[in-house]
């Protein structure tokens, strides 16, 4: 389980997982400021810890561009 708070700018709840600063930035799109943690642009973006209420909001935000993506790796 990861350690820390929220990346979610005013959100203080503990983190309950950790997603890729590339794959949160659909959050940013909905009007939420993330805060990415060990980034080192623009090679590393870094990732962005999640509480499970804004995990469950990440997760329902990109259930078509995960199922393509896992599609698409079966295929090859």
């Amino acid at each position: 389980m990861p350690t820390g708070k929220c990346g979610v700018n005013g959100c203080g709840r503990d983190a309950a997982r950790k997603v890729s600063y590339l794959d949160a930035k659909v959050l940013e799109e909905h009007g939420l400021l993330l805060h990415p943690v060990d980034a080192a642009p623009p090679r590393r973006p870094g990732h962005v810890y999640l509480c499970e209420e804004h995990y469950k909001l990440w997760r329902k935000l990109t259930k078509r561009e995960r199922l393509l993506r896992d599609l698409s790796r079966k295929v090859e």
